[in-house]
C-alpha cells in the first residue's frame, strides 16, 4: 500500500486591516464590531485591495521558492453559507500571484508547491452548547469576514503522515521568520486541509478524501494515519471509498464524514468584476526579495558550519527567530556555542514544552544562562543543581545567586574538606581497595559515589575522582 498526500493550507496574514476594506483586524474584539458595508457584502459596496496583502503574498512566494507573476487577477468563488454574507469569496483561481515553489524536507524530498493565491476569509459560526430560549442556537461573528489569507496548495508529493507534519512545521517556521503569519494553528492563523488517497499493491487507487478541521501539527499526522488505515482496510475488503470531505475529531481521534466532496465547477468561478487586474513591477519584486531575512534552513546550515553544533540542535535553534536571537546572544555573552546549544535545547526548551508554552527569552534571561553555564563548567555547582536553579528562575524570575545561596548548592571542592571523607570511605572498604591494587581501576567510581553520599551530593565529582586516585596511589 502506498499513500499519496497533498495539502491545502490557509495562512492568515499579519496586516493591520482587512484585504478589501479598512476594518481593523482584532481577534479579541467584541463580535460584529470590526465590520463595514464592504466586508459584510452590502449592495453597492466596492472592494479596494490592501497593498500590504500583495507585499506579504510576494514575500511568502519568494521565501517558498515560487515564481512570482507580475500579472494576476481576482475571481469570485460562489457558495452559500451563513458565515459568508456576500454569497461568494474573493480569491485568485484562474491567475494566482505565485506558482511552482517548493520546500525541502530533511529526508531530501522536495515537496512542490503548485500555487499561492490571495483570498479573503469568511466569518465565524459559534454553535451554542447551552439552551438559549429553550433551543440550541448558532450565532455568527462577521469580524473575520475579509481577513486576508494566502492559500498554499502543494502537489501530492508526500507519502507519509510524518512528511506532511514536517512540511507544515517548516512552512510555519518560514512564515514566522518573514513576519507574514503568526503560524498558530490552535488559534486558526494556520489551517490545514489534507487530501489523501491510497494505491494498493495491484496499482489500484482509491478515491481522494479531504480531511478538514485539523488544528495542530500533531493532529495533521494523526488524522492522516487514521485515514490511511481506514482507506487501506476498505481497499483490502474490496469496498469503494467515497470521494468525500471528512472532519477530524480530536476527542475520538477519528475522522467523520461531513459531506460529499465539491467539484470545482460547483463554485461557479468567474472573474471579479469590481477589482482590476493586479500588476506588480519586477522592481517591486526585487525590492521585496532583498528585504527577506535569513531563512531557517539557511540559518541551521550556518550554525553547523560556524559554531560546530549538531545538525539536530541547529535545526531546533533556527526554527524560531526569538530562539535563534537568544542563542546568538549567549554566544556574544561569552558562552561556548556547543554549551549554549545543549543547555537551550535540552534544558531550557524542556521547561517551555512542559507548559505547552511558546519560547519567551524573558523567562530565563541570557545573563542567567551564562551564570549557570559558567558555574557548572567551573564546578561551583553541579549540573543537576544548575537545572534546579534554572527551573526556579523560569517559575519565579528570582536571581540565580540568591537561589543557590538559599538552597546551599555550592559544591565542595577544596582538598581540606574532602580528604578526610575520602580516607574514611577508603578505610571502610579494604576489599575494594585490594581490587584497585590488582589493576581494577574502574572501582574509583565506587569510591566517588560513596564520597558523594557522605557529602550529600555537595562534593565536586571531578575533584573527588582526582583525590581518590591520589589516595589509592598513596600520594596523599
Amino acid at each position: 500500500m502506498k499513500s499519496v498526500i497533498g495539502l491545502e493550507i490557509h495562512a492568515q496574514l499579519l496586516t493591520e486591516t482587512k484585504a478589501f476594506c479598512s476594518c481593523k483586524i482584532d481577534v479579541n474584539a467584541r463580535p460584529n464590531t470590526n465590520i463595514c458595508p464592504v466586508c459584510t457584502g452590502q449592495p453597492g459596496a466596492l472592494p479596494v485591495l490592501n497593498e500590504k496583502v500583495v507585499e506579504f503574498a510576494i514575500r511568502s512566494g519568494l521565501a517558498l521558492n515560487c515564481k512570482i507573476h507580475q500579472r494576476s487577477s481576482f475571481d469570485r468563488k460562489n457558495y452559500f453559507y451563513p458565515d459568508l454574507p456576500k454569497g461568494y469569496q474573493i480569491t485568485q483561481y484562474f491567475h494566482p500571484i505565485a506558482t511552482e515553489g517548493y520546500i525541502n524536507l530533511d529526508n531530501g524530498k522536495k515537496v512542490r508547491i503548485r500555487r499561492i493565491h490571495i483570498e479573503e476569509d469568511a466569518g465565524k459560526m459559534i454553535h451554542s452548547t447551552e439552551n438559549i430560549t429553550e433551543s440550541k442556537e448558532s450565532l455568527i461573528d462577521f469580524n473575520r469576514c475579509g481577513v486576508p489569507l494566502i492559500e498554499i496548495v502543494t502537489e501530492p508529493d508526500m507519502e507519509a503522515p510524518l512528511e506532511a507534519k514536517e512540511f507544515m512545521e517548516k512552512l510555519r517556521d518560514i512564515l514566522r521568520t518573514i513576519d507574514v503569519c503568526s503560524g498558530n494553528m490552535e488559534e486558526g492563523a494556520l489551517r490545514c486541509d489534507a487530501n489523501v488517497s491510497v494505491i494498493d499493491d495491484n496499482g489500484r487507487s482509491s478515491s481522494r478524501v479531504e480531511v478538514k478541521n485539523i488544528n495542530s501539527f500533531r493532529y495533521v499526522q494523526y488524522a492522516l494515519e487514521y485515514e490511511i488505515d481506514r482507506i487501506s482496510q476498505s481497499l483490502k475488503e474490496g469496498k469503494d471509498v467515497k470521494h468525500e470531505t471528512r472532519g477530524w475529531d480530536f476527542v475520538t481521534r477519528t475522522t467523520v464524514s461531513l459531506r460529499s466532496k465539491e467539484e470545482e465547477n460547483d463554485y461557479r468561478y468567474f472573474p471579479e468584476p469590481d477589482l482590476p487586474v493586479l500588476e506588480v513591477s519586477n522592481d517591486l519584486i526585487e525590492k521585496i526579495k532583498n528585504t527577506l531575512p535569513e531563512l531557517p534552513d539557511q540559518k541551521a546550515e550556518r550554525y553547523v558550519k560556524t559554531f560546530g553544533i549538531s545538525d539536530y540542535n541547529a535545526k531546533i535553534l533556527s526554527r524560531d527567530r526569538l530562539l535563534s536571537t537568544y542563542f546568538e546572544s549567549t554566544i556574544s555573552a561569552g558562552v561556548d556555542p556547543k554549551d549554549g546549544a545543549n543547555w537551550i535545547v535540552n534544558d531550557l526548551l524542556g521547561l517551555f514544552n512542559a507548559d505547552s508554552a511558546e519560547f519567551d527569552p524573558k523567562k530565563v534571561p541570557v545573563d542567567t544562562l551564562k551564570i549557570l553555564v559558567d558555574y557548572t563548567n567551573s564546578s561551583k555547582i553541579s549540573r543537576l543543581s544548575a537545572k534546579e536553579v534554572m527551573s526556579e528562575v523560569y517559575k519565579s524570575g528570582r536571581n540565580p545567586d540568591d537561589i543557590i545561596k538559599e538552597r546551599n548548592l555550592i559544591q565542595v571542592s577544596d582538598e581540606k574538606s574532602l580528604i578526610p571523607v575520602i580516607k574514611k570511605v577508603i578505610e571502610g572498604n579494604p576489599a575494594v581497595v585490594d581490587q584497585y591494587r590488582k589493576g581494577k581501576t574502574s572501582v574509583i567510581g565506587f569510591f566517588v559515589g560513596n564520597v558523594m553520599k557522605e557529602t550529600k551530593g555537595k562534593a565536586d565529582p571531578k575533584a573527588v575522582g582526582e583525590l581518590v586516585k591520589k589516595a589509592l596511589d598513596g600520594k596523599i
